[in-house]
């Protein structure tokens, strides 16, 4: 997928959130705050959970995200993790345009 905004990460989260919610027996999913810990509200049970959910936004930002270089203390809440997905999607076009311009022309 190319460059993602933290608006897509965001609107991603909700829907993953909800249907998590909805198969544990939750009612609806109010709308996620940036200041929102996944963990500390208990939207994500657990660190499984969690992993589970680092994967599906892998899969729906269509590549790995080395999230490593993320603050640990940031990565369960939403507005930090969005930007951060974000710029991780946005860097790495920028790479590969970089890589592509300095291609040699014929």
């Amino acid at each position: 997928m190319s460059h993602l905004s933290p608006a897509d990460v965001r609107s991603f989260l909700k829907d993953y959130l909800a249907k998590k919610y909805s198969s544990n027996g939750h009612g609806g999913l109010e709308d996620l705050r940036d200041d929102c810990d996944l963990l500390d509200s208990g939207m994500i049970d657990d660190s499984i959970g969690f992993l589970d959910l680092l994967l599906a936004i892998q899969e729906f930002a269509g590549r790995e995200i080395d999230f490593d270089t993320l603050d640990a203390e940031a990565m369960s809440i939403v507005g930090p993790l969005c930007r951060f997905v974000s710029e991780q999607t946005t860097k790495d076009n920028l790479n590969a345009a970089e890589s592509f311009d300095s291609l040699p022309q014929n």
